[in-house]
């Protein structure tokens, strides 16, 4: 099926000329609290974190290709001031900032009062939730795949692109090193499982580097991956330092990704500078600096979204002159 009118739209305008993502991350909520605050993230006032968003959109914006970016402390915020660059695509987060816990695993919710309709309306280019998924915990994975569902309906009816996030978690006293023994299986099967739902997917890297560093096992994880994802994927950076997400960013690309969505990795050592010009002065030469690293790396290695084999972008004269009557 081709994709729609909307959603060609608001992928091409997430990516660059060539259709790779270069997407700056700076939804994060509760983990940018414990970035400032390790010690009381809940005495964090709002007003801080908008700063460091509002300092983030400024620098980086011009040097990604879109910008992920929260409705609670961000969205009106980067576009009233004028900081957002006008060429640079907008995501907004749909999610709440906490889960429900259901047995051992957690649920997305919806935020409170807020929709693809309204992320829309507010001038978003794609709508973007986070789920915490494991397939093996079936009660919470199927509740997760309701509102998944719920999602993907609300974006095909605001013809908005709907770009998911799964995010695979360890059982309750499970090691870090039996963690990362499951962890291939546990995102190549959730992306087998939810790509279809979504018109990007947004990915773990399929292994702990700590744990496994043979590249060959590292390239064929990336394979499957990208078999096992039914849309375009890009590979997202979980906070790891720069150096190793750049080695994720260029095996996922080399394997199939179409870029990275990505935060910490390029500025978490400089959102907690106090002095908002030396903070701007950092971020500019340091943060701009790593995602340019990475961007050099997708545009390189990474496979255009529109080359993708399950994209079927329309015959422009396939178009009626009364098409928009049915649409």
């Amino acid at each position: 099926m081709a994709l729609s009118i909307g959603k060609i739209l608001g992928l091409r305008r997430l990516s660059d000329e060539e259709g790779i993502f270069a997407i700056t991350a700076m939804d994060q909520r509760n983990s940018m609290k414990v970035l400032v605050n390790s010690k009381d993230p809940d005495s964090v006032p709002a007003s801080k974190l908008t700063a460091i968003k509002m300092s983030l959109a400024e620098v980086l914006s011009p040097y990604s290709t879109a910008i992920l970016i929260d409705p609670t402390y961000g969205v009106p915020e980067v576009i009233a001031g004028g900081v957002l660059d006008a060429h640079t695509g907008l995501i907004v987060t749909l999610e709440a900032d906490r889960p429900k816990s259901v047995g051992d695993g957690r649920v997305t919710q919806i935020a409170t009062g807020l929709s693809a309709e309204k992320i829309q309306r507010m001038g978003g280019d794609a709508v973007k939730l986070l789920v915490r998924y494991r397939p093996d915990l079936t009660d919470a994975a199927k509740q997760n795949r309701e509102v998944i569902q719920q999602v993907q309906e609300q974006c095909d009816a605001a013809d908005i692109p709907f770009v998911l996030e799964s995010v695979a978690t360890a059982l309750t006293g499970q090691s870090k090193e039996d963690f990362a023994k499951e962890k291939p299986h546990l995102v190549i099967e959730s992306a087998k499982e939810l790509s279809r739902y979504c018109d990007l997917y947004k990915a773990e890297f399929p292994a702990d580097l700590n744990y496994e560093k043979d590249r060959s096992t590292l390239d064929k994880y990336c394979q499957q991956l990208d078999q096992a994802s039914v849309v375009p994927w890009v590979i997202l950076s979980a906070g790891a330092d720069i150096g190793p997400f750049s080695q994720m960013v260029e095996i996922a690309c080399q394997n199939g990704a179409s870029g990275f969505l990505a935060g910490r990795a390029i500025w978490k050592d400089y959102v907690t500078i106090e002095d908002v010009s030396l903070r701007i002065a950092e971020l500019s030469r340091k943060a701009v600096n790593n995602l340019g690293v990475i961007t050099s790396i997708a545009q390189r290695d990474a496979t255009p979204w529109t080359s993708h084999r399950s994209v079927d972008l329309p015959d422009p004269s396939s178009f009626s002159t009364t098409w928009y009557e049915s649409y």
